[in-house]
């Protein structure tokens, strides 16, 4: 699979993601209430620049996609933190924004690694999924209590069956409830009422 054009420094990253947070207010980008900060982490370092391609609702086609080529489809679930350049061969960790237990982890299509936490979220039930990990990295297992901080795994290696193909990101999305659910695109627009904007809660 061809890979994106990685002449990307780190002040690009910033620009791109000003001009995401101005050109897509609609998808609460730049809403960051951190209404539940006490309870919610970080899952890496700079996670609020990070955000530059793929936010939170933003309705993805192929033709249309900032990441191409593109084989998904439809109003994206969670929120993508994108890799720097210096970060391609090292390990990124990734580490658990809340605290719970873990309720799956598994290789999935479009993923690769996987891994679902439950949490809670202003006393309501939500699971988190973590998505692009290298699976072989997760050495918690499912039933384990994972606390806020605690490093979860590391990022798999981009365009590699790690990612499913995919680049070096993390997938994070919020479902409300407690049941697992891992889709990374809904359809309709009416089911991300299904979804929460993690930016709301970890980007800072």
């Amino acid at each position: 699979m061809p890979k994106e054009n990685s002449n990307q420094n780190q002040n690009d990253i910033i620009i791109n993601n000003s001009n995401i947070n101005s050109n897509s207010s609609n998808l609460n980008v730049n809403n960051n209430s951190n209404q539940n900060s006490g309870a919610f982490g970080v899952p890496l370092p700079d996670s609020k620049v990070r955000v530059t391609k793929k936010p939170f609702g933003i309705f993805i086609t192929p033709q249309n996609s900032p990441v191409q080529p593109e084989r998904f489809s439809g109003y994206h679930t969670g929120t993508d933190f994108e890799t720097y350049p210096s970060e391609q061969n090292s390990d990124v960790s990734i580490l658990a924004v809340c605290s719970g237990k873990m309720l799956e982890k598994k290789y999935a299509s479009g993923y690769g690694g996987v891994m679902v936490q439950s949490c809670k979220l202003n006393k309501q039930d939500i699971t988190v999924v973590y998505g692009h990990l290298k699976l072989a990295s997760i050495t918690k297992n499912v039933g384990d209590i994972i606390q806020k901080g605690d490093i979860l795994g590391i990022l798999g290696k981009g365009y590699s069956s790690e990612t499913d193909g995919e680049r070096k990101h993390l997938h994070l999305g919020f479902h409300k409830g407690t049941g697992i659910n891992i889709l990374g695109y809904v359809q309709n627009k009416s089911d991300l009422s299904g979804w929460l904007n993690p930016c709301d809660y970890v980007c800072f």
